[in-house]
C-alpha cells in the first residue's frame, strides 16, 4: 500500500508540472452577458486574441498566453507608434525635451480637447497604473498635486495612455533618457475598438475543465464557457 501510495504521489506531482509548464488552451471561450461580454480565443501556437464589449465602447486585443503555477497570463503585445498615429484620431506634440541622466526623468504633460480647450479630468496611466490627472487648466497632476511626474530612466520604450470620459482611450510612447514636455490633444469616442496593448492580465485559475474556466482577476471572478464559434480578428 504505501508503494502505490507514493506512486499515485509522484503521479499527481507530474500532472501538476506538466500542467504548469506544457498546458495550452484552445478554442474560443466566452464569458458576460447580453450587455457586457469578454472572448479570449486561444490559438495552438500559445497566442491569443481578445474581444470585450459593453454598452459604451469595444476593446481588442492580441499577444501571448502563459500558464505557470495556476495563474494565467494574457501578455498584450505592443503597437507601433506609426499603427496607434494612424488608428487614433487623438494625437500628442512633444514641446520641449531636456537632457537629464539621473535616476527618474520629469513628464510635463498637458490636455486640451479637439478645440484647444484645457481638458480637465483626463487620466494619465502607465499600464495599470495611475500617474497623474489634469486639472481644471488640463494640466496633469499627480497625486501629491505636482506637475512633474517622475518616472524611471530608462532606454526602452514607455508605455503611456491617456484617457477621459467620452474620449478615446489615447496610448502612445516614449523613451525615458530625457525629460519631456507634451502636449495632448484628446478626440471624441470613435466607433473603432479600442487598441489593448502593452499590458499583462493575471487570471488565477480557480478551476478548469474541457469546455468551462472559472478565473478570478483581482476581486473579481468569471466563467468562460468555450463555445463554437470563431470569432477571429485580423
Amino acid at each position: 500500500m504505501p508503494l502505490i501510495y507514493e506512486m499515485k504521489k509522484i503521479i499527481l506531482l507530474i500532472f501538476i508540472f506538466s500542467f504548469n509548464i506544457n498546458s495550452q488552451i484552445k478554442g474560443e471561450y466566452s464569458s458576460g452577458n447580453g450587455d457586457d461580454y469578454t472572448i479570449i480565443i486561444f490559438q495552438k501556437d500559445f497566442t491569443f486574441q481578445y474581444l470585450s464589449g459593453g454598452c459604451v465602447s469595444e476593446s481588442y486585443g492580441k499577444g501571448y498566453y502563459e500558464i505557470k503555477d495556476k495563474i494565467l497570463y494574457l501578455k498584450f503585445k505592443n503597437q507601433s507608434a506609426e499603427f496607434n498615429s494612424k488608428y487614433y484620431s487623438s494625437s500628442h506634440k512633444i514641446i520641449k525635451t531636456t537632457p537629464n541622466k539621473k535616476d527618474n526623468i520629469t513628464l510635463n504633460v498637458k490636455v486640451l480637447d479637439e478645440y484647444k480647450n484645457p481638458f480637465p479630468h483626463s487620466y494619465l496611466k502607465h499600464i495599470t497604473e495611475n500617474l497623474g490627472v489634469s486639472d481644471s487648466n488640463g494640466q496633469i497632476k499627480s497625486i501629491n498635486g505636482n506637475t512633474e511626474i517622475k518616472i524611471p530612466f530608462s532606454e526602452s520604450n514607455y508605455f503611456i495612455q491617456l484617457s477621459s470620459m467620452g474620449t478615446e482611450n489615447y496610448p502612445f510612447s516614449i523613451i525615458p533618457n530625457k525629460n519631456y514636455e507634451i502636449e495632448v490633444t484628446l478626440k471624441a469616442h470613435s466607433d473603432r475598438k479600442e487598441i489593448i496593448q502593452g499590458i499583462t492580465l493575471k487570471y488565477e485559475i480557480i478551476k478548469m475543465k474541457k469546455k468551462i474556466m472559472e478565473l478570478k482577476l483581482g476581486e473579481s471572478s468569471y466563467i468562460y464557457k468555450k463555445t463554437n464559434g470563431n470569432t477571429v480578428q485580423n
